[in-house]
């Protein structure tokens, strides 16, 4: 039976499904490796433009945008050019799961200039989370195969009123649960700077195809570090706004939509397109005119008491370095939340996406979820809800609000945040989302209590937090995050560093980003491809 939740709690819920976990779309050709097109397309085929090779890569969407109202070339070309690199780098990637050239195509040519930011420029909007009328819907289940979309969600009609050309959905794990991109529809999500490596999840798909500027924006959703993880792991630009802010998104942490970049300002064009206006009160909107009289604290720590690799602590003090040379104070400081007891009320609140997962099963197969079909977590999460009694309800809540005034109280001290985005580079595609010793406890998860249960999801699922344990106080917390790309390591790989800030003060991460955008200390693939 499900427990009926009080209506702090369905928003929760509400929140967590309507992108951390349950919404998206996919077009799948084979189970375990999904690609749109079988063959590479010759390179000759995609050097179609009026414009160089180059220039498209290093373009922003602005510049794009300008480009076509200069004349120097159209909306349709640009679509065209994207998807012949989609069919050139997919079968590499596995990061597109679903193409619409040819409505693109009519999209493109038919749209009117009416002054947009973004006027004819092509996207990636990411499968799960950002529904389109006539996409497929899958939620990354398996079961749910084939299943298309009814409705255009908020947030995707909001990014198309900005001038946007939608070319295809990308990417993700099932629901969105994990900080890894792969599941049994759509198979793994290879990492552009080294293929034997993952994206990060769960907007992994898009970061690829950003890494490897076959678009210069693509969208996704953070409901626990799902922007800035792979941001981090691919080496682009990630936020997460304030919670509630953006058109679309529940006031009610833990999950935004939003999107990954190489370019600040096409980001903070961005963000100024998708504000929610209903809500705009939660934001303040002039940018701060001297960053550089708020301390800033940092911490190279694990809140949850797990190993950070010694080139994530390098990339932060090589930050830390960068901003006192630039006239900042920074402070090491940790941040004040019990890490472990944040991730198991994360957890506990995590419950209910089993139950909704399976409804949606059942509403298609006529029967609910079976083991085989579906991740060992989403079965665990599914499992647990059935024995979650109603009167964690206000602990739950009570624990958050703890959180929000933790924080609230640290920032009026340190206005900003710096952490590690991730606690070591990309993982390999060949390591499991969850150990195999878990995997078998969590078949058997029924048999245990509630309590024994969020336990063991927590152990479960510390194989890949420990990876990634330090993006998560920003959706309890409902603060925004911004992930920059500052450091590559021996092997090759790209680490990102987060600055966290307090509720509503976007405009602040989005000033530094700037800064560091100005200042070159941004690492991006196209750079050390040109090396």
């Amino acid at each position: 039976m499900v427990h009926k939740r009080n209506k702090h709690t369905y928003h929760l819920v509400l929140a967590a499904l309507s992108a951390a976990a349950l919404l998206g779309g996919v077009f799948l050709v084979g189970q375990s490796k999904v690609q749109v097109h079988a063959k590479p397309v010759p390179s000759a085929k995609i050097n179609d433009l009026p414009i160089s090779d180059e220039q498209y890569q290093k373009a922003s969407a602005s510049d794009l945008a300008q480009m076509i109202r200069d004349g120097k070339v159209t909306s349709p070309e640009l679509v065209k050019h994207a998807t012949a690199l989609i069919k050139k780098e997919n079968p590499d990637l596995n990061a597109v799961i679903s193409l619409r050239e040819d409505k693109a195509l009519k999209e493109a040519a038919a749209m009117p200039d009416t002054g947009q930011p973004f006027y004819g420029v092509p996207i990636l909007i990411k499968g799960l989370g950002q529904r389109l009328k006539g996409e497929s819907n899958t939620r990354g289940l398996l079961p749910l195969k084939g299943q298309t979309a009814t409705e255009t969600s908020d947030y995707v009609k909001r990014l198309r009123s900005l001038g946007f050309v939608i070319i295809g959905q990308t990417n993700y794990p099932e629901l969105g649960l994990t900080n890894v991109t792969k599941s049994k529809l759509y198979g793994a999500a290879h990492n552009p700077w080294n293929p034997k490596y993952n994206t990060g999840g769960s907007s992994g798909g898009g970061v690829a195809s950003l890494a490897k500027s076959i678009v210069p924006l693509t969208t996704g959703n953070d409901a626990g570090g799902s922007l800035r993880i792979p941001a981090s792991w691919s080496g682009v630009i990630g936020l997460k706004p304030t919670q509630g802010v953006i058109v679309g998104d529940d006031t009610v942490p833990s999950t935004v939509n939003f999107a990954n970049a190489k370019n600040i300002a096409d980001l903070q064009k961005y963000f100024d397109g998708m504000i929610n206006q209903d809500n705009k009160e939660k934001l303040v909107l002039d940018p701060p005119k001297d960053l550089k009289k708020y301390p800033i604290a940092y911490s190279t720590k694990s809140p949850v008491g797990t190993k950070v690799s010694k080139e994530a602590i390098k990339a932060v003090k090589q930050t830390v370095k960068f901003l006192r040379s630039q006239g900042y104070t920074v402070v090491k400081k940790d941040a004040p939340v019990d890490g472990k007891k944040l991730m198991m009320t994360y957890y506990t609140e995590s419950t209910p996406t089993g139950t909704s997962a399976n409804k949606m099963i059942k509403q298609k197969t006529g029967q609910n979820m079976k083991y085989k079909d579906v991740s060992p977590m989403t079965w665990a999460l599914y499992q647990a809800d059935k024995k979650q009694p109603q009167s964690l309800e206000k602990q739950v809540a009570k624990e958050n609000k703890l959180v929000d005034k933790q924080m609230t109280a640290f920032h009026k001290k340190y206005p900003l945040y710096l952490t590690p985005t991730t606690a070591k580079t990309a993982a390999k595609n060949s390591d499991p989302a969850y150990l195999p010793k878990y995997t078998k406890k969590l078949h058997k998860i029924s048999k245990l209590s509630h309590k024994k249960q969020i336990r063991l999801i927590y152990d479960a699922w510390l194989h890949g937090l420990a990876k990634t344990p330090f993006t998560q106080l920003a959706n309890v917390s409902g603060e925004p995050a911004l992930s920059l790309p500052t450091y590559v390591s021996k092997q090759g790989l790209p680490l990102g560093v987060q600055f966290e800030a307090a509720k509503g003060q976007d405009q602040m991460l989005l000033v530094l980003g700037q800064l560091f955008q100005e200042k070159g200390q941004l690492k991006f693939l196209d750079d050390y491809q040109a090396q």
